[in-house]
């Protein structure tokens, strides 16, 4: 395998659940301005980054270990889909499937580490 290939492979899941991570952010920000004390919002502010809490602690555990991570978003995209947007196609879409796709890249980056720590015959 080339190590473009492996380092694309390697590096792609990576970004993208940083990347991911920072859209979810995103989202929490709606809080401010709703017209409570900023003690209020500042807790709301935290409880709506929750989502974002479990992205950051999959892509730890991923960054080491990928297969097992891969297993992480997979179980959060599903997560995500039953909770945020089970009724409607487009939230549904915009919440399981980059968790999921970003799920199958650490699990064939888990999966090709194997592959090459294997001994030759």
């Amino acid at each position: 395998m080339s190590p473009t290939f492996r380092n694309v492979l390697c590096w792609t899941p990576r970004v993208l659940g940083v990347i991911y991570a920072a859209f979810i952010s995103l989202f929490a920000f709606d809080v401010w301005g709703m017209g409570g004390d900023f003690w209020e919002e500042l807790a709301g502010f935290l409880v709506h980054l929750l989502p974002t809490y479990f992205i950051v602690a999959a892509l730890v555990i991923a960054w080491h270990r990928p297969w097992v991570g891969g297993i992480l978003f997979l179980l959060l995209a599903t997560a995500f889909g039953l909770f945020f947007g089970w009724n409607e196609p487009a939230t549904l879409l915009l919440m399981a499937l980059p968790p999921t796709f970003t799920g199958l890249l650490f699990m064939a980056d888990g999966c090709l580490e194997r592959v090459e720590l294997r001994p030759r015959l």
